[in-house]
């Protein structure tokens, strides 16, 4: 409200009914003058409230950027150390594929290899991934059967064959192994 217009209002003439004082008067202008200071303070401590809330939203949004670029910063970082790591066993590799063709000794490749796949197996666990060993029972949750054999030397649900290694990270299972199952032999009654 301009200040004109707050002006006109507090100049009107203010008409007495009959039998009121002109201490009654004065009060209610009195009154209105105390509501005019409130509402003044009141619209002087919105405005500062409403700089604070854009401050805060700009603040806010700030604060999401920069979180988004340092997750894909560290994501970033992530994959270098990894690709890091395995640049070292694919120089290995290389060096196991040049040694093979000028190798006599086939025991020594047979070596080298196993030591190529020790150190993948090693970055792997340094990395929080687990290879899932599949001695024993038949677990559906870390194994995958995709066959079954009927026998008698193994006990119903034992692993009889690893076909492809599994591994967890961080305790999830990121791929089941997959095995060969033992299930007993089927019994027929045979007719005579």
């Amino acid at each position: 409200m301009s200040e004109e217009k707050k002006e006109q209002e507090v100049n009107v003439d203010v008409e007495v009914e009959e039998g009121k004082s002109e201490e009654s008067v004065e009060s209610l202008k009195e009154e209105i003058e105390n509501l005019k200071k409130k509402l003044e303070k009141t619209e002087e401590a919105a405005k500062k409230l409403s700089v604070l809330y854009q401050n805060l939203q700009k603040e806010f949004e700030d604060y999401k950027i920069r979180v988004r670029r340092e997750k894909e910063e560290a994501k970033e970082e992530g994959v270098l150390k990894i690709a890091k790591g395995l640049m070292e066993i694919v120089d290995n590799f290389e060096k196991a594929v040049e040694s093979v063709k000028t190798a006599t000794d086939l025991e020594s490749v047979v070596k080298g290899i196993k030591m190529i796949h020790y150190q993948l197996e090693k970055f792997l666990k340094d990395h929080g991934i687990e290879k899932i060993y599949t001695e024993g029972e038949f677990n559906p949750l870390e194994h995958e059967a995709v066959e079954t054999i009927q026998s008698k030397e193994y006990k119903q649900n034992q692993i009889v064959k690893v076909l492809q290694s599994g591994y967890r990270y961080k305790g999830k299972v990121i791929r089941p192994a997959k095995v060969i199952v033992a299930i007993p032999p089927e019994e027929r009654d045979e007719i005579t």
